[in-house]
């Protein structure tokens, strides 16, 4: 599974943005806030990946266990798809 779509990470004072371009930004009205978690996971999403890739990802990053950082990934994920924006 990877990201669909272009899109520009932006830092904006304390806040990290995924910002659309080209052809995304006429189909997707809007901009994602990342936090840290989900910046790992976007990190992953750049490049065709795996769930168990993305999970061994965030639980290097950050002291969780796999049932957490699984949980905390699939609803990233789910909103990734309801947008229309990952290709698995």
């Amino acid at each position: 599974m990877k990201l669909r779509g272009e899109f520009v990470v932006r830092q904006v004072m304390d806040s990290v943005m995924a910002i659309p371009v080209g052809q995304t930004a006429r189909r997707f009205n809007g901009m994602i806030l990342l936090n840290d978690v989900s910046r790992v996971i976007w990190k992953s999403l750049e490049q065709d990946t795996t769930l168990s890739a993305i999970v061994t990802a965030v639980t290097d990053a950050f002291i969780v266990t796999a049932e957490e950082a699984q949980a905390d990934i699939q609803e990233f994920l789910d909103n990734l798809r309801k947008a229309q924006l990952l290709e698995e």
